[in-house]
């Protein structure tokens, strides 16, 4: 469990992101909050997760897949970017 977010709620949107990514089943996300704008050098709110993994190129090398997920501090998924 994450002192971040509770339990539940980390389960629920998991269960969002395994179901838009099925290959990332199983795998739990790093929890953070959102990271310091350059800009301002302040924090916006909301959680940063990063769920990541590792899979097998076209060509059989290893790659590591991304994806993260930015949350409103309600807990609301605001946007989803993956890496390819």
């Amino acid at each position: 469990m994450t002192p971040l977010l509770e339990k539940e709620l980390l389960e629920e949107l998991s269960a969002k992101i395994y179901k838009k990514f099925p290959d990332f089943e199983k795998i739990k996300p790093k929890v953070k909050l959102r990271p310091k704008d350059e800009e301002t050098g302040k924090s916006p709110p909301g959680y940063l997760l990063i769920y990541r993994k590792k899979a097998a190129g076209p060509d059989g090398q290893p790659i590591e897949r991304i994806v993260r997920v930015i949350l409103s501090e309600s807990g609301k998924i605001k946007k989803i970017s993956t890496s390819k």
